[in-house]
């Protein structure tokens, strides 16, 4: 990519409105959407990526999307309109849980208690009979809104954990990884979930919105003090499916996010080994020793500091604090890591945002 020094008319001093509160608004030399895939590409972007940049659509097609209550699209969609319970594309019912803001597979009452099962029990969704076309007949507007910005599309129940707990229930899920009668069942599982939704899906999301550039996928590895289960099952269980998944967005041109909640420091090998590209990882992994182990190997969501969670921090602390986080993770003139700038002062924002222009385009 080019080198364009940073000109200050770039800054608007303006902010506009999201569903994540305000945010900085910017004439870029380029679209935030090639800056941020430049970073894929192997080349240094102009500035370093915001998760600002983005916009994320997660249609009402997928029912998965409505039995979680997380559908956006172009026609506004009240995912608290309804209360009680909503299947998922496996017929599985979800209950919305409105203190929480989301939904969860009634505790108690698994599908299937035994994985060894699956075959018997487990009916598949026809995901190409799915309304397409109709889906992006309706979301044209939403894609033109966000004409510019990385556009992703979420896969809110991954490929691996979070499928088979809402298969088997959180304690049933975490036994069958580990049990030597259940995880030939459960690799068997979980490879036909790939073949039969994951493929169809992914191709339908490049023929019917060639607007997108990112897969989102949602697979939680870990709770707030370590991982579920160790790197070895990991390994085994796990890294087969996410590298036939990764290997299918490579073939699309679709960039891999996995968003992957816990602290799971461990389990980051595994990550790379599956051919995740970045990871968009919580606040209680320690994100700078992961950068500093394994910052050349892919490329980071990074959380900023405390300061940018205070929006009535003034724009010299603001400033302060974007200096010291861009200059830990541009390195050599080089920046492999994405800002996480979701629901983050904007001045902080803003900083960054020139900061790394000028540290990345001296």
């Amino acid at each position: 990519m080019e080198r364009i020094k940073f000109n200050p008319a770039e800054v608007c001093d303006e902010f506009e409105e999201t569903r994540f509160g305000k945010s900085p608004v910017f004439k870029t030399p380029v679209t935030a959407e090639e800056n941020y895939l430049a970073i894929f590409k192997g080349e240094n972007p102009l500035w370093m990526p915001l998760t600002t940049d983005c916009a994320g659509i997660t249609p009402h097609i997928d029912p998965d999307n409505i039995a979680r209550a997380f559908v956006t699209e172009a026609e506004p969609y009240d995912n608290y309109s309804f209360l009680g319970k909503r299947p998922d594309m496996f017929g599985i019912e979800w209950v919305f849980v409105p203190k929480a803001g989301g939904s969860m597979v009634q505790p108690g009452a698994p599908f299937m208690d035994d994985a060894n099962d699956w075959e018997k029990l487990v009916k598949f969704p026809d995901v190409n009979s799915w309304d397409w076309e109709g889906s992006a007949k309706l979301n044209a507007p939403w894609f033109e809104k966000n004409k510019g910005k990385l556009c992703g599309i979420t896969f809110l129940n991954g490929t691996g954990f979070e499928r088979l707990i809402s298969f088997m229930d959180f304690e049933g899920a975490a036994m069958a990884v580990i049990d030597e009668d259940q995880k030939d069942a459960v690799k068997a599982l979980l490879n036909k979930v790939y073949e039969v939704v994951y493929v169809p899906y992914l191709e339908n999301v490049a023929k019917w919105f060639p607007q997108i550039k990112k897969v989102s996928l949602h697979d939680d590895w870990g709770a707030q003090r370590s991982g579920f289960f160790s790197v070895n099952v990991a390994r085994e269980i796990f890294v087969p499916i996410m590298q036939k998944f990764a290997a299918k967005c490579k073939e699309l041109g679709l960039v891999f996010e996995l968003h992957s909640c816990g602290k799971n420091d461990e389990l980051v090998p595994a990550y790379i080994e599956a051919g995740v590209q970045t990871w968009n990882g919580m606040y209680m992994n320690d994100k700078r020793n992961l950068f500093n182990l394994y910052g050349d190997k892919f490329v980071f969501g990074v959380d900023a500091p405390a300061v940018a969670d205070d929006m009535n921090a003034s724009e010299e602390d603001c400033k302060a604090a974007a200096k010291e986080f861009c200059e830990f993770y541009i390195r050599d003139g080089k920046c492999r890591t994405i800002a996480n700038c979701m629901r983050k002062n904007p001045y902080f924002v803003k900083w960054v945002y020139i900061i790394s222009r000028e540290m990345l385009n001296a």
